[in-house]
């Protein structure tokens, strides 16, 4: 017969092959994914059409078997098969291709072989040596046979699995036998060995995971590391996927020169509340001989449209726990944990909170007269006057907490802050005058010796007027035009004097002194105290905004406070003479080329000398590059240098740094350098890290390493890394934000 273009309707319902998983990482800096192996679409809206063959020449053969030969093609639906070679037996619905075969459908996974048998109605055959893609080639892999064992089921004979592209084979699952489910979206692997880099790193005997974007529970892959406190250390995470909004990671973590220790995280989310608990426990650590254990757990809570809760408890069994097992500054430096427990009201008009708050004293021998007061509980109700209002406006900041800690003095304390001020707003300027009052009132227990009056009380008049001034010009700096403001303010702010020496203190100190503290109604944080005032705030800002945009590029504030007569109300008790206070500067600048700074400077009074200072330059011109310098000074006590860097430094590398230098100690507080390698299918993170253990005098170094394979490693939303976590501090808008459970 000679050579024709055939078409003859037959049955074929060829098995979907296999669904794709989460893609890549960093899919961008992967080849582009093959092209589907796609069947000529319908119209929309028109029904499946039937079975349809092509070939270049036709047969029929004895027995209602007919063979189709040259470029042969096969579509039903949304599946398409191309041979050179196809035999179909009508009556057992038997089709056999044979040459090159490739089996495919419209999501982009197919198969690729040279010889195929399916019985078409079962969906069941078998295939000999084969490739096999998925997602477009996001994933591949091949096997020595195939078999189908209906729609939704493969089962591949000594497999091998990537997400590598092709031409890359970074990384291989290697199988005596893998087992694909599409209908309940899993994968079963026996005998499985991870191949990098074609050596031999990790073997299992049993593997299951999700062949789809759905979390599925397994081992993560290992993190190893090494330290002076701690030793060597190899930590296997096993990731839990208990349901659609629980999941947990359990992480067996061996230190050489402590023992085993078991991190455990849960996580839970719904519609309207979500939370993690974490629990880490060492039974007798091998130095010392106890057990050593840290616990945390964090939850908030939608109540309603205006009412919500949370609670933020954390703690550690002894002293030395996080200064062992932390890995941050910020955290081994810690001697109190928070433990608190709130509910929240936030109305049109009024704030409400009720909150239970106390304190883990990390080391028992702070004096219990130095250790922060528990609040069992404090009560908040404060006004919130409606914004651009006109006319007189209400406020009232109150409070009623009781203090509580061991055999100290204790007591209840009750603050009610009223006032009313009229704001009197026009393009030019301001003009606000307020009267209030502080009323402080106690009712003390516990260890009351020495105190003549249990019940005291206290009233105080605040009166203060607050005005400033609106400028503006047009001006042009760099062939840019900018609007240039200068706007000086005043405060005046006057609080008759009344002794409160007799007065306890519960949670009381000076405020931090700041170019925004020189328009507080009060020096002291906490309510203990009121301070006596008869002074004004001398202030000026000016701002440069873009001419185009609108845009602040520019900001500097200028300030300091008069006094009319001296502060007799101090902590502790004294009187400060000085006719005026030091001098505070503030500067903020979003300069071309994506540079940004802040500076705050505290200037003695009558003096050059700088108190206290912070300048902060940060240069960031993309997402993943980053530069930051800062540099904090508080004269005599603190002068500390902080770089920090993350950089691209050539093709897939990237380059992760931070330093704490101390002059003022003569001494680096923490290091970190890290180093990355990022493939498209895989990442390896080496960092080294050195650590100030104030309580010890001494230098920890640390290294970790760190080796993700994309597509295993990840397997579920796990959260990122301790390595990771642990090298910068830098602003959310350069770092990709952390995934949670599904709702």
């Amino acid at each position: 017969m000679p050579p024709a273009r055939a078409a003859r309707p037959i049955l074929f319902a060829a098995a979907v092959l296999l669904c794709a998983p989460a893609p890549a990482a960093d899919e961008t800096a992967c080849p582009a994914p093959l092209p589907a192996l796609q069947p000529r679409a319908p119209a929309p809206g028109a029904p499946a059409p039937p079975t349809q063959i092509y070939a270049r020449e036709v047969r029929s053969v004895a027995g209602g078997v007919s063979e189709f030969i040259g470029d042969v093609e096969l579509e039903r639906g949304g599946d398409r098969l191309t041979a050179d070679r196809l035999r179909y037996d009508k009556a057992a619905d038997q089709a056999d291709a044979t040459g090159d075969i490739r089996l495919g459908n419209a999501a982009g996974d197919s198969l690729a072989t040279s010889e195929l048998h399916l019985q078409l109605e079962s969906h069941t055959g078998y295939a000999g040596p084969s490739s096999y893609t998925l997602a477009h080639g996001l994933v591949r892999g091949d096997a020595e046979r195939i078999e189908l064992a209906g729609p939704d089921l493969m089962r591949l004979r000594r497999a091998r699995f990537t997400t590598c592209p092709p031409g890359q084979d970074s990384w291989f699952l290697r199988m005596s036998e893998l087992e694909l489910d599409t209908a309940d979206d899993l994968g079963t692997a026996y005998h499985t060995t991870v191949a990098f880099q074609g050596v031999p790193i990790f073997y299992l005997p049993y593997l299951s995971f999700s062949i789809s974007d759905r979390r599925k529970s397994g081992f993560l892959f290992p993190r190893l590391g090494t330290s002076e406190n701690l030793g060597t250390e190899i930590a296997v995470p096993y990731y839990w996927n208990i349901a659609p909004n629980y999941d947990a990671t359990i992480t067996p973590r061996i230190l050489s020169k402590r023992g085993v220790q078991l991190q455990n995280e849960f996580r839970y989310l719904g519609r309207r509340h979500e939370g993690r608990l974490d629990f880490d426990i060492l039974e007798n650590d091998k130095v010392g001989g106890e057990d050593r254990a840290a616990g945390a757990f964090k939850h908030q809570h939608a109540l309603g449209r205006y009412w919500s809760a949370g609670a933020d408890i954390r703690g550690v069994s002894d002293k030395n726990y996080l200064s062992d097992f932390g890995d941050r500054l910020a955290i081994t430096s810690q001697t109190h944990m928070p433990q608190n427990a709130d509910v929240r009201y936030r109305g049109l008009r009024w704030n409400f909170d009720a909150r239970l708050s106390d304190y883990q004293t990390v080391d028992n021998t702070i004096a219990e007269a130095d250790r922060p007061y528990a609040r069992l509980p404090q009560l908040t109700l404060a006004t919130t006057p409606p914004s651009g209002s006109s006319g007189p406006r209400y406020h009232l900041d109150s409070e009623w907490t009781r203090f509580h800690r061991g055999q100290r003095l204790n007591g209840e304390r009750l603050n009610l802050n009223p006032a009313l001020s009229l704001p009197l707003t026009r393009g030019y300027g301001f003009f606000t005058p307020r009267l209030g009052a502080r009323y402080i009132g106690y009712d003390l227990a516990g260890d009351t010796a020495g105190v003549a009056d249990t019940s005291p009380e206290l009233t105080r008049g605040v009166y203060s007027l607050d005005t400033g001034l609106f400028f503006d010009r047009d001006s042009a700096w760099g062939g840019r035009e900018y609007t240039q403001t200068l706007e000086p303010r005043l405060f005046y702010l006057y609080v008759p004097y009344k002794g409160q020496d007799d007065l306890p203190n519960f949670d009381t100190g000076a405020a931090d002194f700041s170019f925004t503290n020189l328009f507080r109604d009060n020096r002291f944080s906490g309510g203990d105290r009121v301070g006596d005032a008869n002074q004004i705030t001398a202030a000026l800002t000016t701002r440069l905004l873009d001419g185009q945009d609108g845009v602040e590029r520019l900001r500097l504030s200028l300030g300091r406070i008069h006094y009319f007569a001296d502060r007799k109300v101090n902590l502790p008790p004294g009187t400060i003479g000085s006719d005026t206070s030091d001098t505070v500067a503030e500067a903020a600048a979003w300069l071309v080329g994506n540079w940004h700074a802040r500076a705050s400077v505290q200037w003695g009074r009558g003096t050059d000398e700088t108190q206290k200072s912070n300048i902060y330059l940060q240069y960031n011109p993309e997402r993943n590059k980053i530069l930051n310098l800062g540099q904090r000074h508080i004269r005599g006590e603190l002068r500390q240098t902080d770089v920090s860097a993350e950089w691209p430094v050539g093709g897939r590398w990237a380059l992760r740094a931070r330093s704490i230098y101390s002059q003022h100690d003569n001494r680096n507080l923490e290091t970190y350098a890290g180093l990355e390698y990022n493939a498209c299918c895989w990442a390896l993170r080496l960092v080294a890290t050195r650590r100030y253990i104030s309580t010890t005098n001494d230098q920890v170094n640390a290294a970790m390493f760190e080796l993700e394979l994309t597509g295993l490693s990840k397997r579920g939303t796990v959260p990122e890394s301790p390595l990771t976590q642990s090298l910068f501090s830098f602003p959310a808008s350069t770092r990709a934000a952390g995934d949670t459970p599904a709702p």
